[in-house]
């Protein structure tokens, strides 16, 4: 392992991330190239992890830099985990303004995650259903991606 780097706004190919989040997993529709493209196109926020070239990390959200910010992901390769990825990436979102209150809808995988990173848990959110992908279940996604996974 490298001495890891993180960067701000450098928006990994496509296909890295697919393949990041196949390996993690984060179950996103990286069936989709070009809805992955689009999806960080339009975040505001976009930190990445390194080992040398490999992405082995990466959060995609938005803030408006004064008061509200919303992680929409958070996908750590399973060899980095447990390394402090997740953590410094978190850090570096919160760093980007005093006064922010960051958000995210936790993985079912990742709920017991945030507390031990110091988040406190919410109970008043609400939210829409999404339309045009379902997921599945964790096991069905991981059987499906494999092949990408191995690429992360």
């Amino acid at each position: 392992m490298n001495a890891l780097t993180y960067h701000r706004d450098r928006r990994p190919p496509v296909d890295a991330i697919r393949a990041l989040y196949a390996a993690a997993p984060l179950r996103r529709p990286i069936h989709d190239p070009e809805r992955i493209r689009r999806m960080f196109q339009d975040a505001n926020v976009v930190i990445s992890a390194y080992d040398g070239d490999r992405l082995v990390g990466l959060l995609r959200g938005w803030t408006d830099f004064v008061w509200d910010g919303y992680v929409c992901d958070l996908a750590v390769h399973p060899a980095f985990q447990k390394a402090g990825v997740g953590r410094q990436l978190l850090d570096l979102a919160v760093g980007l303004g005093e006064g922010i209150q960051w958000v995210l809808q936790a993985a079912p995988l990742a709920r017991d995650y945030y507390a031990h990173v110091g988040w406190e848990k919410i109970e008043n959110g609400w939210k829409t259903s999404r339309t045009g992908w379902a997921p599945g279940s964790y096991e069905a996604y991981q059987a499906e991606h494999e092949d990408l996974a191995a690429r992360a």
